[in-house]
């Protein structure tokens, strides 16, 4: 994430820099006028920041070439940790959804307690996804790993291990967090 501020912070925060970026975006028929921003205090806005990043993934690389700084950001040659930030990605938009559903008036705690429910089933889920490599659930992930394919570079499998040790934690943690729901 931190390296997704850094990138967004180049573009938006001068005012040259994110006309210069527009002008790109308007070049390449885009649908998006310019990128989100992110703050930790504002966490749960994070997978819609990552998946405005992702759709805009061409422009802003050709942005960071025209401005010369793409040298400092040695992750975009990095097979492994795009294909991590395409994971990090899919599950924010995951979290997002489920933010949304409980958010909103005339929720009940029954409604909600489902929707927790039916989220900690969906983690199990997302895990026999990502082990079976079918990547349903993950359309970045797989998109980028199509296109991995495409071009000979194969994913590394301990990258496939590292998901689903992540789903994994955040199984048990939101098991642990949403505990008392269950006595009740």
């Amino acid at each position: 994430m931190a390296v997704i501020t850094k990138i967004v912070n180049l573009i938006s925060s001068q005012a040259l820099n994110k006309r210069k970026f527009d002008a790109v975006l308007d070049e390449a028929n885009s649908v998006y006028n310019g990128l989100l921003t992110h703050n930790d205090i504002r966490w749960l806005s994070r997978g819609n920041v990552l998946q405005r990043f992702v759709d805009c993934l061409e422009e802003i690389r050709l942005f960071l070439q025209n401005e010369g700084e793409i040298e400092q950001y040695p992750q975009w040659l990095d097979v492994m940790w795009l294909s991590k930030f395409m994971f990090f990605t899919d599950i924010c938009q995951r979290v997002n959804e489920l933010n949304v559903k409980l958010q909103g008036t005339n929720k009940t705690i029954i409604v909600m307690i489902d929707l927790i429910r039916a989220f900690d089933a969906k983690l199990h889920v997302f895990r026999n996804d990502i082990i079976t490599k079918n990547y349903k659930y993950f359309p970045n992930l797989k998109k980028n790993i199509s296109d991995l394919d495409i071009h000979g570079k194969p994913v590394d499998e301990t990258v496939s291990e590292e998901f689903i040790s992540v789903i994994d934690s955040s199984i048990n943690g939101f098991s642990a967090r949403f505990s008392q729901f269950k006595e009740l």
